[in-house]
């Protein structure tokens, strides 16, 4: 009888580690798909606020546009307020650490600009110009720079 009891209780053991084995995995598999889940939503949030956010610099670069057609001594308070909405616009760019990426006098990056012109100079791959502003955020692209640099 002793014999059954110890039979019946290794028994019971191996059943008992396999329970627990298969627990273990079963919540490692878990934790890995609610990782993976936030990881998706994430990326879902963040593409959305890509497009949003492209849709915002259109109405920056307006404003930008306009700004720089408006000569100084025509600039009255009405002017000065729709400017001030584009400073709100900036801030608002700022909050969401959206930033633009620096072009003149840099070295050419297919990464983060887009070259429309190649000019002849003295520094090759150099931007010389910018004709329209790239941003990014967080560190990823959301629009490259357009700009003409030198051949």
């Amino acid at each position: 009888m002793d014999e059954d009891i110890k039979k019946k209780l290794g028994e019971c053991e191996k059943e008992k580690e396999d329970y627990l084995n298969g627990w273990k995995r079963s919540k490692a598999d878990f934790e890995n798909y609610k990782k993976g889940e936030l990881e998706r939503i994430s990326s879902l949030v963040e593409y959305s606020q890509r497009d949003l956010l492209l849709e915002l610099l259109k109405i920056v670069d307006d404003f930008e546009l306009a700004q720089k057609q408006i000569p100084p001594e025509e600039e009255n308070n009405y002017i000065k307020g729709l400017f001030q909405i584009k400073s709100r616009l900036d801030e608002f760019l700022n909050k969401f650490e959206v930033e633009a990426i620096e072009t003149v006098g840099k070295d050419f990056d297919p990464n983060f600009h887009e070259a429309i012109e190649v000019v002849d100079g003295e520094e090759s791959g150099v931007i010389i110009e910018e004709v329209s502003k790239g941003y990014i955020k967080s560190g990823k692209l959301i629009r490259p720079a357009k700009v003409k640099i030198i051949k």
